[in-house]
């Protein structure tokens, strides 16, 4: 999953309505394809409500480990990897869904299920195309391999993903 050969750049993986993705169970992740250096000129700095509602300031930093062929932004598991990666990208609005907050405080989200969209918006506060950036700087991988007690082991899959990989846009706060 996170080798070059396994991770499709996002602009060629839907055209139209069509998206040329599974429709079964997986696990998957978002990468950063693009320049890593406007990755890392972007906004780096968010604000979390912490435990008792502590503003909490986390920054995204250059983490990743280096066996990885791109930084990797997001990793999550679904039913229906096709279904799920359109729920992320929101290809139906072209127009900024979150509006960038002044001090950084984590926007509420769309939905509970476009975690790459509202991630790309935050960290590109003045891009007023974010569905430009993920069609030319993000990249998606995914596994379906998953045969016997599959929903325990993608379950324990994505969290030892998220450890290793350290996507910036699962972290959350504490609770």
């Amino acid at each position: 999953m996170h080798r070059k050969s396994a991770i499709r750049p996002v602009k060629q993986i839907y055209s139209g309505n069509r998206i040329d993705l599974p429709e079964t169970a997986g696990i998957y992740a978002f990468w950063w394809i693009g320049q890593k250096s406007q990755l890392l000129a972007a906004n780096r700095h968010i604000v979390l409500k912490g435990p008792g509602g502590i503003p909490v300031d986390v920054e995204y930093q250059d983490w990743w480990p280096e066996e990885l062929a791109y930084p990797c932004l997001y990793v999550g598991k679904s039913t229906n990897i096709r279904r799920r990666f359109s729920l992320h990208i929101k290809r139906g609005s072209t127009e900024r869904l979150h509006p960038p907050h002044p001090q950084n405080w984590k926007a509420t989200p769309n939905t509970t299920s476009c975690q790459l969209r509202w991630g790309i918006e935050h960290i590109f506060p003045d891009a007023e195309a974010p569905l430009s950036i993920i069609a030319e700087s993000v990249g998606f991988s995914f596994r379906t391999d998953f045969a016997e007690n599959a929903i325990a082991e993608r379950f324990f899959e994505e969290d030892r993903l998220v450890g290793i990989w350290r996507p910036w846009f699962n972290i959350d706060s504490e609770r």
